[in-house]
């Protein structure tokens, strides 16, 4: 049994036991069942019956794309509700199955080609939240001779945290909530090489003197985790670009956008990570999660005055 928070209540654990059971089910269905008939009923509840954050959808959108027509637009916001069904299907698919059958869903096409670059070095891996971004069990499989380090937020239900954590959890994973990237990566870089798998599109926390890059038309603030601990400790640094070739299934490839020598400006490696999400995203922009609130910090007044 996986090892589970110690705080959570009796009828918490119970609770936690009944959910996983059920994913367990869901997960060993046939495929065609997942993704052809509940991700269906998905699809339907969250776009035509409670209209899951169209306005934020649609705000976002408008934002992102001046130049697309109001009928462009519903028709990606509902291209995305498709798309945010089958991230949900795909992340409930993933519960105890085999890395055989991770890797059925998830190809990584230049896989030895990555895997001869790093080495026995520890790398930074970017990602965003553009397609199956709950694929980070999948690509650990890419580096074994490395310990995949997960960085995830905490949820606040403490159920529903330590189910997603179990979900997440396969061979060669480590689970590291965010606040704790930094700290756990030097304790342990001299024990072993790690693969640190970011999600960097998350919208970070306002400071002073915060860097805004242009995405989308929009002053966007990325959090630069990644890029910190890249220069620091001279890491490769590498995007992950999947596409979509049927529902569940997907290849992807790796770009590395930093060698960990090259010397670079600040906010280099970000500006790079930036460049390439925007053309995957114009590219494909279902893809992308459009229904989080990702430009609710406002940019300093000079910059606003500026046309991006």
């Amino acid at each position: 049994m996986d090892k589970q928070n110690p705080n959570l209540t009796r009828k918490q654990r119970i609770a936690l036991e009944l959910l996983w059971a059920l994913c367990r089910g869901f997960a060993l269905m046939p495929h065609f069942v997942r993704h052809h008939i509940v991700g269906s009923i998905c699809y339907f509840v969250l776009c035509d019956v409670i209209h899951y954050r169209r306005r934020v959808i649609m705000d976002n959108l408008r934002n992102s794309f001046p130049e697309k027509s109001e009928q462009e637009l519903n028709k990606i916001c509902r291209a995305t509700y498709r798309n945010l069904s089958e991230q949900i299907i795909n992340t409930l698919s993933q519960a105890g199955v085999s890395n055989e059958m991770l890797m059925h869903r998830m190809k990584v096409l230049d896989a030895d080609k990555v895997r001869a670059e790093i080495g026995d070095r520890s790398v930074i891996m970017l990602t965003a939240h553009y397609g199956p971004w709950e694929a980070g069990s999948t690509v650990s499989l890419v580096v074994p001779d490395q310990t995949f380090v997960a960085v995830y937020h905490k949820i606040t239900n403490p159920v529903i945290d330590e189910l997603m954590k179990r979900i997440r959890r396969h061979s060669n994973v480590e689970l590291v909530e965010m606040r704790h990237t930094m700290r756990h990566f030097v304790d342990n870089r001299n024990k072993r090489p790690m693969a640190m798998g970011l999600i960097a599109d998350q919208n970070p926390a306002l400071r002073a003197n915060m860097h805004w890059y242009k995405f989308l038309h929009q002053w966007t603030a990325f959090f630069e985790g990644g890029e910190t601990l890249a220069m620091k400790y001279h890491l490769p640094v590498y995007y992950f670009s999947p596409r979509r070739i049927s529902a569940g299934h997907y290849e992807g490839v790796f770009t590395m956008i930093y060698d960990g020598e090259e010397q670079v400006e600040p906010y280099t490696i970000t500006e790079r990570y930036v460049r390439l999400l925007e053309n995957d995203i114009n590219a494909h922009p279902e893809m992308w999660m459009w229904s989080h609130r990702r430009w609710k910090h406002i940019p300093p007044a000079e910059l606003q005055a500026q046309k991006i």
